[in-house]
């Protein structure tokens, strides 16, 4: 599972000892937003968590004591605004936040810490000349601490409207988000940052930037080095691309106060749930009651845990520069291989003199990225030519294999849409079910390229 750390409150900035006293623990209580007497029990460890998601405006509290999450995978989605604290009324000073953000990316890496600048809303004063000299002075600072900026255009609902009935906040036309977008695509590509959007309708691929997910497999996947099966979080409004989580945040527990907030209703409702805060209790705020009613929440891995090698699957190595290829004259060092024979503990590969160890080997994952080498070449049944007839000719396609299975069928369906269906997420997986059930996978590297 995906654990978000949350999108209901800042954790890291107001309830960090009470969020490491869960792991310690174990598990978490949280409460059903919609039915409060239904309480779900999050079981907290590494086995069944893939990755923690942390939202914050000021993860410091967590800072010095990171290293409590070294059995886990994580980042961060971090907020730098440009607004004042008329508009964010409890979140210190740019300055700090600012200095944070480099200190926790130098920790973990600017992959892993995604600056949001996020929601977007103009005011009198705050117009779009506003948001364009405070990006760039934020994008300024932040270059070399963060690949990817996560921007959103506010949306002003019965709650935010609400609570931002004292200003003079807006949203922006149609227009005007294509035109301050196409600004700052600009700055961000100038400090080496790349832009996507988050739960936004608006198209703005034409101008480089793409629909991107918070909570994203993609990204994880990079990180944890393997693929998950995961699908679009059902929980989510239909412009938002993340990906299946369990959030363990509470509505109206953050006290940065941002009349832009969408989880805080009432000042009086956050005072209230503050005080009831009990850093050694299962649940955020509080603890049980006699009418709460616990349920175990099923949790597994997303993680895809590859099949077995067989003789003749593609593979790549961990260490290729170890074991040279005789077939590649050229020096393009594809790591690709196919295997030969499997003896115990160790491997001998196509075109390679020495033994592998069965340790070095390493799926190759159906993305475009490593397999683009591998080509469909299913074989052509001959055929009888008689005297006088034309000699029908062959011509071998290169191309990418997952193309080419989107041409090639079993009679139903398109071997592309059966990969999907059955979630064969490597190479040596779509080998095995070829073989399985057409005697042949067809699959090979292009040796033209070696």
């Amino acid at each position: 599972m995906i654990l978000s750390v949350s999108r209901r409150t800042d954790i890291p900035a107001f309830y960090s000892d009470w969020f490491f006293n869960r792991l310690k623990e174990g598990f978490v209580y949280v409460r059903n937003p919609m039915n409060i007497h239904q309480v779900s029990k999050i079981m907290l460890s590494p086995e069944v968590i893939d990755c923690i998601v942390f939202w914050s405006k000021n993860p410091k509290p967590m800072l010095s004591r990171l290293n409590e999450l070294k059995d886990y995978m994580y980042y961060f989605q971090y907020t730098v605004n440009p607004y004042n604290n008329g508009m964010e009324v409890g979140v210190p000073k740019k300055e700090n936040i600012i200095n944070t953000f480099k200190e926790l990316s130098d920790m973990i890496g600017p992959k892993r810490v995604i600056w949001r600048y996020d929601p977007i809303l103009l005011t009198d004063k705050m117009d779009m000349d506003y948001h364009i000299c405070y990006f760039e002075e934020i994008a300024k600072r932040l270059k070399g601490y963060t690949d990817t900026c996560v921007i959103s255009f506010v949306d002003l609902y019965k709650k935010t409207r609400n609570n931002l009935k004292d200003t003079e906040a807006r949203e922006l036309t149609a227009k005007e988000m294509m035109m301050l977008s196409a600004r700052l695509f600009l700055i961000a590509q100038q400090y080496g940052i790349t832009i996507q959007t988050c739960a936004e309708e608006i198209a703005l691929e034409s101008l480089g930037i793409k629909h991107g997910k918070c909570i994203d497999n993609v990204l994880i996947e990079d990180l944890l080095g393997v693929k998950l099966v995961v699908s679009k979080d059902p929980n989510q409004r239909k412009e938002c691309g993340c990906v299946q989580s369990i959030d363990i945040g509470e509505y109206n527990t953050c006290s940065h106060g941002c009349k832009y907030c969408y989880a805080n209703f009432k000042e009086s409702m956050v005072f209230q749930n503050r005080t009831a805060h009990d850093p050694n209790s299962p649940l955020l705020v509080g603890n049980l009651k006699p009418d709460d009613k616990v349920t175990d929440r099923k949790l597994f891995s997303f993680i895809k845990v590859p099949e077995g090698f067989k003789i003749g699957d593609i593979v790549k190595l961990k260490h290729p520069s170890e074991y040279k290829r005789s077939s590649d004259f050229y020096g393009y060092g594809i790591n690709l291989y196919k295997i030969r024979e499997i003896k115990g503990d160790v491997v001998r590969l196509l075109n390679v003199n020495k033994d592998v160890p069965l340790s070095e080997l390493e799926p190759v994952a159906v993305d475009g990225i490593e397999d683009r080498w591998i080509y469909f070449d299913p074989m052509i049944a001959a055929s009888i030519v008689f005297p006088g007839d034309e000699v029908p000719s062959y011509h071998t396609d290169y191309s990418y294999y997952m193309d080419a299975f989107e041409h090639c069928s079993d009679g139903k369906k398109s071997y592309k849409a059966i990969v999907e269906k059955e979630h064969l997420m490597y190479v040596h997986e779509i080998q095995h079910y070829l073989r399985k059930h057409h005697q042949s996978d067809d699959l090979k590297i292009n040796e033209s390229r070696l």
